[in-house]
């Protein structure tokens, strides 16, 4: 088998990830590299566990699974200690040409010589893991998402890894298999806020703060601006964070993901912990909106998209 099993990627990623934290000096910072090596963990598990309910990848594709999902973040820990913070729009200013930090990993993974470590001795996987650990961070393309069909899965069951790489005739496998474990690595990112404050590792501030009409009604159409533009335009307050964390189930993609969200009732988990009446609306929206996404779904995979015309956010608030 041509990339490494899963518990050997483990360890190469713990091994590489604690240098960062046994180097580092300020107490802040380590806690956010502790952060994210538990964040990867987390993705890791919750990738696979999407894999077992509806793609089955067998060992050599489940395999490609983990890597991109252990290592998916592992650009933030050389964007921690270069830049001090996570917020992306400091990349560019200290990673010429890269515009946040997936660039900054898939640079890590070659000149770091983790490739090497992961996938010894064969280089015809690397433009496929520098693609989904670089395009993870970006925002979900409409054109990948067109890519995953079911048809293509029992290719990914019943076939080597080997044998997809080795054909220049399979491109098109290739390219549904990068848009399924991006997309995969994409939601499962996104649960992981919600793990944070239903085990009690984040736990939000719970304030007064009225909701500006015109955030909540960006909220119900699916457009809700990211918290560094509505902090922007001056509408920030925590009640917001509320809208904002909801707001994942609209960049969720996969339906056994949403599954996961709904069955383990993990929006009423993060409402008893912190919600009040202001935000409570919103709650009850992402449960609506929750259902509507599964059951509208054609194959019990991806969400039903309507066809509409985009309107930046910006208009609405100038």
């Amino acid at each position: 088998m041509d990339i490494k099993k899963i518990d050997e990627q483990k360890k190469i990623f713990k091994d590489y990830t604690d240098k960062y934290i046994n180097e580092e000096q300020d107490e802040k910072a380590k806690n956010s590299h502790i952060d994210k090596q538990n964040h990867s963990l987390f993705v890791l598990d919750k990738a696979l566990l999407t894999d077992a309910i509806f793609t089955r990848y067998n060992d050599s594709f489940r395999n490609l699974l983990a890597l991109e999902s252990l290592f998916h973040d592992i650009g933030r820990f050389e964007q921690m200690r270069t830049t001090r913070t996570f917020n992306d729009k400091m990349v560019s200013e200290h990673f010429p040409n890269m515009t946040d930090h997936g660039d900054i990993g898939a640079k890590v993974m070659q000149e770091h010589g983790l490739l090497e470590e992961l996938i010894p001795d064969v280089r015809k996987y690397d433009k496929e893991v520098l693609k989904v650990i670089s395009k993870h961070s970006k925002l979900p393309d409409p054109q990948l998402l067109h890519l995953i069909m079911k048809e293509y899965l029992d290719v990914f069951r019943n076939y080597d890894l080997s044998e997809l790489f080795s054909s220049d005739k399979s491109q098109k496998e290739r390219d549904v298999l990068s848009a399924t474990n991006t997309t995969i690595v994409q939601d499962v990112d996104r649960l992981d806020i919600f793990r944070k404050i239903v085990r009690g590792i984040w736990i939000p501030m719970i304030t007064n703060d009225p909701i500006d009409p015109e955030i909540y009604e960006l909220f119900k159409q699916g457009r809700l601006p990211s918290m560094a533009e509505i902090k922007a335009v001056g509408k920030w307050n925590p009640n917001v964070g509320h809208l904002v964390r909801m707001n994942f189930i609209n960049q969720m993609n996969l339906v056994p993901v949403l599954m996961k969200v709904r069955n383990e009732k993990l929006i009423d988990q993060i409402f008893d912990i912190n919600g009040n009446a202001i935000v409570e609306p919103a709650y009850e929206y992402a449960k609506e909106l929750l259902d509507k996404k599964i059951e509208q779904s054609d194959d019990g995979i991806l969400i039903k998209r309507l066809k509409k015309a985009w309107i930046s956010c910006f208009l609405f608030f100038f």
